[in-house]
Order: C-alpha cells, then sequence, then structure tokens
C-alpha cells in the first residue's frame, strides 16, 4: 500500500465528494461494474433504503444524508449520500463488493490506497507473417515435399499459433500442382475396372503402398509407404466447401498392376 491517500479510493476509482463531504453513489456504482439493475436510483426505491434515509434524518444527521445533483456540470451531478448510506449501498450490491467498501474507508482513515487489483496480462500472440517465415525456413528441410505442400504446411503451423492463415486472409483457396494431370485419385483409378475406391484403398494397403493414417496433420488419411513412394505423390486440394486447403494422395496410372487381378469388368 503507499501512503498519502486524500480520497476515497474504490478498486482504484476515485469517489467524487460534495462540498458537505457526501460521497457519489454513482463512482460507487462505477467501480463495481454492475448493470443497471444494482444502479444507485433502483437502491433509493427499496423501502428498507427510504427507512433508514428517515432513520438518519430523525436523528439531526448533518449534512442531509441523501442529495441529488441533476443540474450544472457533469462532473458534479449524481447522487451523494453520507458514509452509513454508502455502507448501506455497497451491502445491497454484494458481500464481497461491501468488503472493498470497508478497506477503501479503513484506508482513508490511514491515509493509505489500497493496492489496485492486479491487470491481467495481455498473451500477445507472435505476428503471422514473422511465424510464417519460420514455418517456411522448417519446412525446407522436410524431404520428400514439394514447394506447393511446403507452403500450406507453413499455413497452417501459422494458423494454429496465430489463428490466421495467410491462405485465406489473400484469398488462396489451394495452390496449383503442375504435375497433378499424370497422377489419379482411388476413384479414378478403379473406375475401369469397376472397383469402388474404399476397395481400391484397401488393395493399395494390401499391396505395401499406404497405410490409413485419420487426423494426419497433412489433412489426408493416407500416407505413402517407402514401397509406395515410387507410385503416388501428395497433391493440394481444396477442402469442402472451399475453405482452405488439404494434402491428397494421389497414385500413377502405373498402379493399374496392382488393381487388374481384382477387375469386377470384362476383360
Amino acid at each position: 500500500m503507499t501512503n498519502s491517500n486524500t480520497n476515497l479510493t474504490i478498486l482504484s476509482t476515485t469517489i467524487r465528494r460534495d462540498a458537505e463531504g457526501r460521497f457519489c453513489l454513482n463512482d460507487c456504482f462505477k467501480a463495481a461494474g454492475l448493470p443497471a439493475s444494482k444502479g444507485p436510483n433502483e437502491w433509493a426505491k427499496n423501502a428498507q433504503t427510504e427507512a433508514l434515509i428517515e432513520e438518519l434524518r430523525s436523528g439531526g444527521i448533518s449534512p442531509d444524508p441523501k442529495n441529488i445533483v441533476s443540474t450544472g456540470p457533469n462532473a458534479t451531478r449524481g447522487t451523494y449520500v453520507v458514509k452509513e448510506l454508502v455502507y448501506a449501498y455497497a451491502m445491497w450490491i454484494s458481500p464481497s463488493f461491501n468488503l472493498q467498501v470497508i478497506r477503501a474507508f479503513d484506508a482513508l482513515v490511514t491515509g493509505q490506497i489500497p493496492d489496485a487489483a492486479p491487470k491481467t496480462k495481455r498473451i500477445r500472440k507472435p505476428s503471422f507473417a514473422v511465424t510464417f517465415d519460420r514455418y517456411m525456413k522448417v519446412a525446407a528441410h522436410l524431404p520428400n515435399v514439394d514447394e506447393n505442400q511446403k507452403v500450406l504446411m507453413a499455413a497452417r503451423g501459422t494458423h494454429t499459433l496465430t489463428g490466421i492463415n495467410p491462405l485465406e486472409a489473400m484469398g488462396y483457396a489451394a495452390l496449383p500442382a503442375t504435375t497433378e494431370d499424370n497422377y489419379q485419385t482411388p476413384t479414378q483409378l478403379g473406375k475401369p475396372f469397376g472397383i469402388p475406391p474404399r476397395r481400391v484403398n484397401q488393395i493399395l494397403v494390401d499391396a505395401g503402398l499406404q497405410v490409413h493414417t485419420p487426423g494426419s496433420s497433412t489433412g489426408s488419411d493416407w500416407s505413402m509407404t517407402d514401397k509406395g513412394l515410387a507410385y503416388g505423390k501428395m497433391f493440394d486440394t481444396s477442402r469442402r466447401g472451399g475453405k482452405g486447403s488439404q494434402q491428397q494422395l494421389k497414385w500413377k496410372p502405373s498402379v493399374a498392376e496392382f488393381l487388374r487381378p481384382f477387375s469386377q469388368t470384362p476383360a
């Protein structure tokens, strides 16, 4: 705590006083940070509040326990009350706020300012541009990954750390792959043989060309084995709905040699 306090301070909010020394309830309400239903006007409607004010008046307290200033400069307007009514208002709001008011008055008497509640430290996310550049440097050292894949991997990593995917921010739903035409999806591969894509994938698994990897960071449910590297390649494709990109494993037409024994169409 620091010394030399001459003002009533509640939760780091200075409470104004009028010429008669009464305290501004509007400032107390501001310090509490509550909705309008807990404002001074609502408190004043309470029958118990009215009874307490009358009790103070009948006791000959001076100045008048409550005074509403509705004219003049905005800086002086508000509902001003004596200390007893500040306590009563705080009790009406909540026990925790009542405790804050008690401590504030104790600090006023002792000439000390209560320590303000520590402010929540703002967590700053790293710059997405810097993050993307750093991921690209890491991706540059990855084997068997083409340039498009490196960009997509860096973009996904950037989104994880910063919440921003730079490709989506620039309206890039997918990156073109110049060599994609010679590779085919399981659907395309199986069509000439009458084999559905799910069966094609299983045949490629049994042939030792791929393994099932659901939830992969690449967005593809399939990954090539060492044997499959000679036949397959990952390509960049748009996600469903066109939002963002993912990778898809496609195969050279030569993979047909593994499918032909399972053909469902006449030779």
